[in-house]
């Protein structure tokens, strides 16, 4: 179950996070069954990091994660939605924060592992 911003719980539903996706993706080249795969990974990890219940918003944030390094542009648009940007200011924070950052190399695992909650 998924524990939206204002309690209520609602299934996890696939459909909406493939939305969200291609929203963010309008017109850059990633291939569908990439993003098909995408929504894959973040239900997979959501089931291992979680025993029955995710805030919306760990959804939210594992999407963003893993948008870093498939393309800049998309994860930005994501976050601009997603982190609820209000200026433009924010926006350039964000981009300044992945170019001071430190490489994201997908087939690199992570040092340590998130606990399960």
């Amino acid at each position: 179950m998924v524990i939206k911003q204002d309690g209520t719980r609602i299934p996890f539903d696939q459909e909406k996070v493939l939305k969200g996706l291609q929203a963010a993706c309008g017109k850059r080249p990633i291939p569908e069954d990439r993003i098909i795969l995408l929504v894959r990974e973040v239900e997979e990890e959501l089931i291992q990091l979680y025993d029955r219940e995710v805030q919306s918003k760990s959804i939210g944030l594992l999407v963003a994660n893993k948008l870093k390094p498939i393309d800049p542009i998309v994860y930005i648009r994501y976050a601009s939605e997603y982190f609820n940007y209000q200026h433009l200011e924010d926006i350039s924070q964000e981009v300044a924060n992945m170019q001071d950052a430190p490489p994201v190399i997908p087939s690199q695992s992570d040092l340590f592992s998130t606990p399960k909650k």
